[in-house]
């Protein structure tokens, strides 16, 4: 899919997606050591409903005219308007490992995200980059989004699957600012990802729970959220 993000607010990039087709393919090596980072994010010590599902690290980054610089160890922070849960604190969260910053596989995705937004050539991005692992197992239910329906209180937001393995559920829901319906749809490959206008639509994935019980399940997915500096 070439196009730019729609008036719908939303972009959905599964099947003939460019982004598998011009970063992931060409660049298998470099991809498979970006997916392989999240094989050792620490657990969230933040989740109030006192669940062991959720594992992350949080960065800050500024993107100008291709070039990418890391922001100074931040919390983060969301306001209670945006995170009925979890807003109203500072999180201090685990930030990203070098090697993930300096895997050229994250320009590469960000530059990518750039051409499909309105924007101009000037444009200065704040860019909150946050990856997430969510585990179920037999007697836990994993949630990507615990907050429910939501908006991330940024320009744009980008989710993309690094992978999903032994779970069902995951559905991503997109509703307009009335919260009706507008699509539901399930990332299943790596690289499938959705772009969303924040200002224009809400978002919600539903729980997800394990397949065979002998194994854990696990949803691996890349956020990054879109701030206009």
């Amino acid at each position: 899919m070439n196009s730019a993000l729609p008036a719908s607010g939303f972009l959905i990039c599964k099947q003939h997606n460019t982004l598998r087709d011009q970063i992931m393919l060409p660049n298998l090596s470099q991809w498979h050591d970006f997916s392989a980072a999240w094989d050792d994010l620490p657990k969230d010590p933040y989740l109030l409903d006192g669940g062991q599902y959720r594992y992350r690290r949080y960065s800050v980054f500024e993107y100008h005219q291709q070039k990418l610089s890391v922001l100074a160890i931040e919390p983060h922070f969301q306001t209670t308007y945006y995170n009925t849960i979890h807003g109203g604190i500072d999180r201090h969260l685990a930030t990203w490992e070098c090697s993930s910053i300096d895997n050229p596989v994250l320009g590469k995705i960000i530059e990518w995200i750039i051409q499909k937004i309105p924007s101009s050539t000037t444009q200065v991005w704040r860019v909150q980059a946050h990856q997430f692992r969510i585990v179920a197992a037999l007697d836990q239910q994993g949630k990507p989004t615990p907050e429910g329906i939501h908006k991330d209180g940024a320009n744009y937001v980008f989710i993309m699957l690094l992978q999903r393995k032994n779970i069902q559920g995951g559905v991503s829901h997109i509703y307009n600012n009335q919260k009706q319906l507008l699509v539901e749809t399930i990332l299943e490959q790596s690289a499938d990802c959705i772009l969303l206008d924040d200002n224009a639509v809400y978002h919600y994935v539903s729980e997800i729970s394990i397949l065979d019980q002998r194994q854990v399940g696990l949803r691996d997915v890349l956020v990054l959220t879109f701030h206009r500096q």
